[in-house]
């Protein structure tokens, strides 16, 4: 198992996503879960029916008060139509509107959610619109059933809406920009004189030991070296360095990437495979 292996296995023990910005500025999200959403999701519908209940009393009682005149008929009918708008309003443009202006509904707002795209931006009208209007499809077959089975299969908890649109519901009060990983202890002399004076690292590649090395100390010494042994190999091979520690050798790669700034390697630079460049394929971790 290469990289893109390890990444799945770091990012499957907790509900964050890291998303990182052009400027390499990581922000984190805690994810939604099905639990709180469905709160939330109830409390707008209360809200929603709430209000319906009421203006369909208000049209009942003007109706029994004779004040509209004496075709009742045409008046009941007239209530019924506008009933039905009201109820087709709840069901989807109170979504699509609340969530296009304001990136959440009454309902997510008090739960402390919010809906983003899947780059962490917030959604735009056309988001709101595909997610809210797929909200029937997750519906079926009864009580969202089929979209609960694809929040379970998605590891933002995205259900059929989301994963079309691009959009995910994240905890909003979580955001937090992620300090800088610092390499400690310091390299020594001899580490420095083994390590490449630049360490090419992708997008996915330099993320993924970011999730990694954020994680180093909270899942224990011996998942820590079974997770690194997995990865540090096809590194070691890939910039020709000396077997070692293989949970040190990622956190100095990884520094001596970002001390460089950052710099990635070009996308064909394991697409053409080991056969064109002398090197062992490292895959990306996602």
């Amino acid at each position: 198992m290469l990289v893109r292996g390890m990444s799945h296995n770091v990012e499957a023990l907790e509900t964050d996503v890291a998303i990182e910005t052009p400027e390499h500025i990581v922000f984190r999200y805690r994810v939604a879960g099905p639990a709180r959403r469905s709160l939330a999701y109830l409390l707008d519908l209360t809200i929603c029916y709430t209000v319906l209940f009421v203006l369909g009393v208000v049209l009942v009682l003007a109706a029994g008060s004779g004040s509209f005149g004496e075709d009742m008929s045409s008046l009941a009918k007239a209530g019924t139509g506008v009933l039905l708008v009201l109820l087709f309003f709840v069901q989807w443009v109170y979504f699509v509107v609340v969530e296009s202006v304001w990136g959440r509904s009454p309902g997510k707002s008090a739960l402390g959610l919010r809906v983003l795209t899947t780059e962490g931006r917030p959604i735009t009208f056309s988001h709101a619109a595909l997610r809210n209007l797929l909200r029937a499809a997750d519906a079926l077959p009864i009580a969202y059933l089929l979209g609960i089975a694809f929040m379970a299969g998605s590891k933002r908890f995205q259900r059929i809406g989301d994963l079309v649109a691009g959009t995910m519901v994240v905890v909003s009060d979580t955001r937090t920009v992620a300090e800088p990983i610092r390499l400690w202890p310091p390299a020594s002399p001899q580490e420095l004189a083994f390590l490449p004076l630049h360490v090419a690292l992708d997008h996915d590649e330099r993320l993924a030991l970011e999730l990694f090395l954020r994680r180093r100390g909270r899942l224990g010494p011996h998942r820590e070296h079974e997770l690194a042994r997995m990865v540090a190999p096809a590194f070691q091979k890939r910039f020709d360095l000396p077997a070692q520690d293989p949970v040190r050798l990622l956190a100095l790669l990884y520094d001596r990437a970002q001390n460089a700034g950052r710099e990635e390697a070009p996308p064909s630079s394991r697409a053409a495979g080991p056969a064109a460049h002398g090197k062992t394929e490292v895959r990306s971790w996602r």
